[in-house]
């Protein structure tokens, strides 16, 4: 079936929409839930939060849908048509639904159980699980980010793109990690001796 260019170009605009309306609230998303660190997790903030991660449901929900046609477009849907590159993104998309749920499942639940308190006061095994959610928001969406727009991802195999996409999940993971493991240990540390300076 011949589709119209106009219909084809409407359906990259919205995509591009999709993905920049998503990644912009994802990394807004991640910036307040790090600010709730340090302050006490108010019913404002999971209102806020969860306001949040509705819009960011939807525009995945629209990325998704875009996707599918662009894919289709592209491909056809036949296997043999599917580059390496094109097989990463959607491995990366999945990725990220998975976490998107995991976010709806876990990460909000623990922000509703305990408000008036903050992050840092949570057990470290919650916090791991809430860093870790965002780590993997900030990575999925910067690796889209990449791998659509890079014109020399676009024909390399799987020797660049596995050890690129795996490298750096695991830098981002780390490096997250240890981060926030820091924090969590200092806040403690200021914690304890406030309560024996008290």
């Amino acid at each position: 079936m011949e589709l119209s260019p106009i219909f084809i170009d409407a359906i990259r605009v919205l995509h591009l929409f999709c993905f920049a309306a998503g990644m912009g609230i994802a990394v807004f998303f991640d910036w307040r839930a790090i600010r709730a660190s340090h302050v006490e997790i108010s019913q404002d903030d999971l209102g806020v939060l969860s306001d949040i991660h509705a819009w960011i449901k939807m525009a995945f929900g629209g990325l998704w849908i875009t996707g599918v046609v662009l894919i289709y477009i592209r491909t056809g849907f036949e296997l043999g048509n599917f580059s390496p590159k094109l097989i990463t993104k959607l491995a990366v998309m999945i990725l990220m639904l998975l976490n998107v749920l995991a976010i709806t499942r876990y990460v909000l639940p623990i922000f509703g159980e305990n408000v008036g308190r903050t992050m840092f006061e949570l057990p470290y095994r919650k916090l791991a699980t809430m860093s870790q959610c965002a780590i993997n928001s900030i990575f999925f969406w910067f690796a889209g980010l990449t791998l659509g727009s890079s014109v020399v991802l676009k024909t390399q195999g799987w020797d660049v793109l596995l050890p690129m996409i795996l490298g750096g999940f695991a830098v981002c993971t780390m490096g997250g990690q240890l981060i926030m493991l820091v924090m969590f240990a200092w806040h403690r540390v200021k914690t304890s001796l406030a309560l024996k300076n008290a």
